[in-house]
């Protein structure tokens, strides 16, 4: 797994890309079996790379074998912690903000 991290982290930064962080999860079990495989070796790699650089790293992560699956999410900034109590995009009552903005009525004028 060493190998292919390394490799990975060399077509990014080839790219003129940068990996921020590289956080290895280890060998899980699969929600159900990919190419007759039970069980798979998660990796987490956070980078700031260009389109192209994106490109050629899932160019290369499609061509190697022992690749089961990747998934390339992108955002902005560091997502903010949810805590399971309120679900993400909902307010303290559980509705979405645009429920609770239309809720605020402002009495009628007399």
């Amino acid at each position: 797994m060493k190998e292919f991290i390394e490799r990975f982290k060399k077509v990014v930064e080839g790219q003129d890309g940068t990996v921020t962080q590289v956080e290895e999860w280890g060998a899980r079990d699969l929600a159900y079996k990919i190419e007759k495989q039970g069980r798979g070796y998660y990796t987490l790699f956070r980078y700031q790379a260009s389109g192209r650089a994106v490109d050629e790293l899932e160019r290369n992560l499609k061509l190697t074998d022992g690749i089961l699956r990747y998934l390339t999410v992108r955002y902005e900034e560091e997502p903010a912690p949810v805590s399971p109590a309120s679900p993400r995009g909902h307010g303290e009552e559980g509705r979405p903000s645009s429920e609770r903005e239309t809720a605020k009525v402002e009495p009628p004028a007399n």
